[in-house]
């Protein structure tokens, strides 16, 4: 009994498991996650091809038969959207080679650009706030907030919720208590 269940189980797992894919970038399968993920954002797609390893042999009757019978050169075309045979290439390590020190390229100008930007950014918010300072001296400090809102991403390396959080909690415990007593 234990073995049946041992079986049945095996059985069930092997049958369960997700078929292999592979992503294909443009004209040719895709080098690693990093080309994929560089294609993607690119081109906003990317097509992703199911390896079967059963391969079905079957006769498509209307297919020979046209074949067959050409004199006539009627044409009739049956094809299944999930099913392209698209002729993919393959790449010489070379090729590989070259890909890879694109995306590594592609990867540096990134965050160079985004340095720059965070660095334009803090510069203007820099002069806004002097300007701000210069033309409030003759009004009265009351607690209205005239600047415009700063998108934190521009400032951390990392968008995501755990670090805005943390951003967020070091720079209110920087701030002092608003004074609440103030009049408009």
């Amino acid at each position: 009994m234990k073995l049946i269940i041992l079986f049945s189980l095996i059985f069930l797992f092997t049958n369960c498991s997700k078929p292999k894919t592979v992503l294909i970038c443009g004209d040719h399968i895709c080098v690693n996650k990093a080309e994929a993920n560089q294609y993607f954002e690119e081109n906003l797609s990317i097509e992703v091809k199911i390896l079967d390893r059963k391969k079905e042999e079957s006769v498509n009757l209307v297919e020979l038969n046209l074949i067959n019978n050409q004199k006539g050169e009627r044409k009739i075309s049956v094809y299944k959207k999930s099913k392209t045979n698209k002729s993919l290439k393959d790449l010489s390590s070379n090729e590989i080679l070259e890909i890879k020190k694109n995306i590594k390229n592609k990867k540096t100008q990134k965050k160079l650009a985004k340095k720059v930007d965070k660095k334009n950014k803090i510069k203007q918010q820099m002069q806004i706030i002097n300007n701000d300072k210069k033309s409030k001296i003759n009004k009265q400090n009351t607690n209205k907030n005239l600047k415009d809102p700063i998108d934190v991403c521009t400032i951390l390396d990392k968008c995501s919720i755990d670090e805005i959080s943390k951003y967020l909690l070091k720079q209110g415990k920087k701030k002092k208590f608003p004074d609440i007593t103030n009049r408009q």
